[in-house]
């Protein structure tokens, strides 16, 4: 099954509404995308979504990048599938979302090829679990609104964006406690913007409310710090940017352990090979899954799903990143109701480009 063409683009996606982070608010985002072509006419389909923050990698290097090593996909066979996520590994090192966008192509081809869904392809571990819906860094107001309004829509997990002011986050996620205590859980993502005195604050005001998670709380030099911190603490503390690779998990995985949740997202490590090894040291070792995305179409997020999927290690899923863009190539990949993600069990990714 050789590669005989190979086509990359990339399109600038406005969002439905700014959003903000701590430090950072965005309008739009740009995502690659790539589509693979073989001698029996079988198309795989993959996207990329670069960030300067989370690897160092821009849209425009990313896309220099990709267009430059296209080059040598042409011819290759992937009935030699490793050789060719290899030759990925050692010439995208250092472009995660790029080396992703071509890692789940390949994916979409392989399971295609066996007239096969993704998860059917991988294995399934699970058939169904809640996403979180996140809620941007905004006044006290908007926050209680927004939640409101996805609990009417069905939504049974809220992430909070937090960490720019530790008072102020305590009393918005106090407010939404009182909203749903019974139905709703809340998960928190300080985006590394605590100290060591914010997080214990943050902790002892909140966690008796049935806080679920709190994701990366402190800078990525400070995990070391994560230890000073009670069993409790860190039980539900996730490593989110200080996770790229599996070379991370097994730094993170040395006992005591900073961090008892690994959040696993493709465009950090690399495509869905270097996920699963990822998955692979958690499950090992103890450490519960959460899989997560930046704003990314359709097809990363059920490249993503489906990964996740197939872990038995996989606990939570933070798969929400379509949900904000006005726009996406294609369609499918996915069913979401009330907030319950499934994949779709078309062939491969299960996504369709849009008419």
């Amino acid at each position: 099954m050789k590669l005989i063409k190979v086509e990359i683009y990339k399109h600038d996606m406005q969002l439905k509404a700014p959003w903000a982070i701590a430090g950072r608010v965005t309008e739009s985002v740009e995502n690659i995308f790539i589509e693979l072509t073989t001698e029996e006419g079988l198309i795989g389909l993959g996207s990329g979504a670069p960030s300067i923050d989370v690897a160092g990698e821009s849209v425009e290097s990313s896309y220099e990048k990709i267009k430059h090593f296209s080059k040598d996909l042409i011819g290759v066979n992937l009935d030699d599938a490793n050789h060719l996520f290899d030759l990925l590994e050692n010439n995208l090192k250092h472009f995660p979302a790029a080396r992703s966008a071509i890692d789940m192509a390949i994916y979409d081809l392989l399971s295609k090829s066996e007239g096969k869904s993704l998860i059917d392809f991988l294995g399934r571990s699970h058939r169904t679990l809640p996403t979180s819906i996140t809620i941007g860094v905004s006044s006290f107001e908007k926050t209680v609104d927004d939640a409101k309004a996805h609990i009417d829509n069905g939504f049974s997990h809220l992430k909070i964006k937090i960490g720019e002011n530790v008072d102020e986050d305590i009393e918005k996620v106090s407010a939404l406690f009182d909203l749903s205590p019974e139905s709703v859980a809340i998960r928190v993502d300080a985006n590394r913007g605590y100290s060591l005195k914010d997080l214990e604050k943050f902790y002892d005001r909140t966690h008796h409310l049935g806080l679920e998670l709190i994701e990366q709380p402190l800078e990525v030099d400070k995990n070391t710090e994560m230890l000073n911190f009670s069993d409790d603490i860190r039980a539900i503390c996730v490593a989110d940017e200080s996770l790229h690779s599996p070379d991370d998990a097994v730094a993170l995985v040395s006992n005591p352990k900073p961090f008892g949740v690994f959040n696993i997202k493709l465009m950090k490590c690399g495509g869905i090979r270097e996920a699963l090894k990822i998955a692979t040291i958690a499950e090992n070792e103890g450490i519960a899954l959460m899989w997560g995305c930046m704003d990314e179409s359709k097809i990363s997020i059920a490249a993503a799903l489906h990964a996740a999927f197939s872990s038995p290690a996989t606990k939570y899923i933070d798969l929400d990143g379509f949900f904000d863009l006005g726009w996406d190539l294609v369609s499918g990949g996915y069913i979401c109701n009330n907030g319950m993600m499934e994949t779709n069990e078309k062939l491969g990714l299960g996504v369709d480009y849009n008419e």
